[in-house]
C-alpha cells in the first residue's frame, strides 16, 4: 500500500520525534542537587579510597572522619525515587545499575560505623563503641540496610551480657 507523499513525511517526521524524544528522555535528567545522582570516576574512586581505609583504620577518631565524608556523598536515585514519573512496567523492565551506580554510600558507611565500633570495643572505648552501635541502629531502618543492623544490634546484645572486669576504676564498664 503507498501512502502520500504527505503522510510518509509526517510519519517519518513522527517516528523521528518519538525517537528524538526517547534518546534524549533517557539522558535528559541531569542533577541539580549535589546529592542527586552517581559520582563522577574521580570522586567515586576518592570515595573508594575513603570506605577502604575506614575499613582498614585502627584509630577510631581518623575513622570517624573517613565516616564523615562518606556521609556526605552523593546517594543515588532509585527509579522509586525518581523525580521523573516512571511507569510500574519500565521500573519491572528495569535492569540492576552499572557499577558506579551500584555503590550505595549509605551502605558504606554503614559498614564504617559497624568497624568503628568493633575497634573501639577492641579498645576497650566501649562508651564510643556502643553509642556507635546505637547509632547504626537508630540511622538505618530501611531494609535494604538489615544486615548493619543486625550486626549493631547483635553487638549491643553482647554489651547487655558481657561486662568487663578490672580492678583499675578507669577500665571498668558499667551500663
Amino acid at each position: 500500500m503507498t501512502h502520500p507523499p504527505i503522510i510518509k513525511k509526517g510519519m517519518t517526521f513522527f517516528t523521528m520525534m518519538a525517537l528524538s524524544l526517547i534518546m534524549v528522555g533517557c539522558h535528559s535528567f541531569q542533577a541539580t542537587n549535589p546529592g542527586e545522582l552517581a559520582l563522577e570516576n574521580h570522586a567515586f574512586i576518592s570515595l573508594w579510597d575513603t570506605y577502604n581505609e575506614c575499613l582498614a583504620g585502627s584509630d577510631t577518631e581518623e575513622m570517624q572522619l573517613h565516616l564523615e565524608v562518606l556521609h556526605s556523598a552523593p546517594t543515588p536515585i532509585s527509579l522509586n525515587d525518581s523525580p521523573i514519573p516512571v511507569p510500574t512496567f519500565i521500573k519491572n523492565l528495569s535492569s540492576t545499575r552499572n557499577s558506579r551506580l551500584a555503590v550505595d554510600p549509605r551502605a558504606m558507611a554503614a559498614a564504617c560505623s559497624i568497624r568503628i565500633g568493633e575497634v573501639a570495643n577492641q579498645a576497650a572505648d566501649f562508651h564510643t563503641a556502643l553509642r556507635t552501635f546505637q547509632t547504626i541502629v537508630e540511622n538505618y531502618p530501611e531494609p535494604q540496610y538489615a544486615f548493619y543492623v543486625s550486626k549493631a544490634t547483635q553487638a549491643i546484645e553482647q554489651f547487655a551480657t558481657t561486662r568487663p572486669v578490672s580492678l583499675s576504676s578507669r577500665d571498668s564498664f558499667v551500663q
